[in-house]
Order: structure tokens, then sequence, then C-alpha cells
């Protein structure tokens, strides 16, 4: 049987050269493309892993409320006897927290407290929220519509707060019957007079029925030093962040005042017959109704 011929033009070994440079240049091509779609894959876990790490911090400095993991609250805050030093940790305060006088409540830096509506803080004693970046203390509401009464100085009680925050107080009943001081209420009593360091701290969305969305000060000495926030707290009455009713007031420098407001007067601050020393030029008053300052 004869073979048939096939004639392939151009199939021959001298046309069939091989480009090696080409090819060479090929293989570079897709290294350098494998290479950057490595380098794309790390970069996206990377980016992948700060973002679940960042998710995790805020989670757990803002965590929601059925995530929250509570410890169980110390039975010696019922009745502080001597010098009582709380560590880091989330609790719920069910219970008004007594510091008598001649004791003293210190609270690590970490602290975080949840109070429900009628829970509070007595002092007649010495307070500290001494917190630090990162690790601020929280005394807030554990829920927010119910708020909570208030940190409640009397006679003679000494506090200083530092990177400390305050959010949701109601406030509570001062000597003239009314519902004031959403944050803070300082009472002066057989002529002794309860003393307020701030420093480093925020005071947001407090409330008072009467008086003083945030502080209520009655008689009292009280030093805002430097970096406090007074924001979105409010007041029926007058002073909307602060009121101060006979006692001393000072403000340092580099606080803010924003957004706080009262029906009547004194938006961020109101002022009755007390010692207000405030330099404006070196703190920010901004968008506080009806005014940011009233004096009487």
């Amino acid at each position: 049987m004869k073979m048939q011929q096939t004639n392939i033009i151009g199939d021959t070994w001298k046309d069939r050269r091989i480009d090696y440079g080409l090819i060479d240049r090929i293989n570079k091509q897709y290294e350098r493309e494998a290479k950057i779609d490595e380098l794309k894959g790390k970069l996206a876990k990377k980016k992948k892993v700060k973002e679940e790490k960042e998710s995790a911090s805020n989670e757990e400095q803002n965590p929601k409320p059925d995530k929250i993991k509570y410890l169980k609250t110390p039975d010696e805050l019922r009745e502080i006897k001597g010098n009582y030093s709380l560590q880091r940790g989330i609790y719920i305060i069910d219970y008004e927290i007594n510091v008598p006088n001649g004791g003293g409540l210190i609270l690590e830096p970490g602290v975080e407290f949840y109070f429900t509506k009628d829970a509070g803080i007595t002092c007649e004693g010495r307070f500290e929220a001494k917190g630090t970046r990162g690790l601020e203390i929280l005394l807030a509401a554990k829920d927010e519509k119910d708020g909570w009464e208030n940190l409640c100085l009397k006679g003679g009680a000494e506090a200083i707060l530092d990177y400390a925050k305050f959010s949701y107080g109601k406030g509570r009943t001062n000597s003239y019957s009314n519902i004031s001081g959403g944050a803070i209420l300082l009472a002066a009593e057989n002529g002794l007079k309860p003393s307020l360091t701030i420093i480093n701290t925020s005071f947001e969305n407090n409330s008072s029925l009467n008086c003083g969305g945030a502080i209520y000060n009655y008689k009292g000495d009280v030093i805002i030093k430097e970096n406090n926030r007074f924001e979105n707290n409010s007041a029926k009455s007058e002073g909307g962040a602060i009121f101060n009713d006979r006692g001393k007031i000072s403000i340092k420098k580099n606080n803010i005042f924003e957004n706080n407001s009262a029906e009547m007067k004194g938006g961020a601050i109101g002022n009755y017959k007390g010692t207000l020393n405030i330099d404006e030029s070196k703190n920010i008053f901004k968008n506080n109704t009806p005014d940011d300052i009233s004096e009487e």
C-alpha cells in the first residue's frame, strides 16, 4: 500500500525555530504576576487581621449589652470600710454604694459600672476614679432610658476624676427637694464642703429635672483642670452642663462645652451667687442653648 504524502508549508526544522528569549520574558512576566498576586493576598490577609483586631477592640470598649461579661459585684461595695480598691472589670450596680466619712473607694483603670435606675454612689469620704488612656473608668446606666442616680458628694467628701466618663445620669434630690446633678451632686453639710477635681474626663447625655445637667454644686469647691468634655447634657431649668449654687468653680483650659441645653438659661453653665473663675478664651463653648453662661 502506497503512503499518501502530506506537504505542510513551512513545516521544516528551519521554520520551527524557537524564540527562547520571548519564552523567558513570558515566564518572567508570569513570575512577576504570581508575586504580585501573592503580595496582594498577604496584604488582604493582613488588612483582614487588622480589621478583626480593631473590631474586637472596639467591641471590648463599647460592648453590646447582650455581649457584656459582668463580674460578680463585691458585697463590700454596699458599705465601704476603710479604703477599698476595686480592680478592672465590668459590674452591674443595683444598689446604693456608700462611702462613709473616713472611708475611701478607689476605682482602678478599666473599671466599668452599669447602674440600674435607682442606684448610685453616696460618698462622705474619699472617691477616686483614676483611669488611663485606653483604660478609662466608666459610670453609666445599664438602661439608657431609665438612667441612674449619680455620684453624690456630701459634707467633707473629696473626689478626683481622671480619664473617666459619666453618661445617662438622671440626678437625685438636692437640699431643695429638686432632682439635680445628672452625673454629680455636691452638697455641703454641717459646715463641711465637698471638693471635686476633674481632668481628662467626659460627661455625655446626662440630664436633670431641675438644675445642673451634669454637675450641681451646692457650696462645694470644684476644679475643672483640662481636657474635659461636656456634651449633650441638659437641664429643665438652669445649667445644661453645670450649675453652681453659691459654691466655687474654677475652669482652667482646653475644656469643651458643646451641645448642652437648659430650658431657662445657662445652656452650658449657670451660676447663682457663687464664684466662677473661667477664661473663655482658653476653653471652647459651642452650640449651647439658649446661651453659654448665665450669672446672677
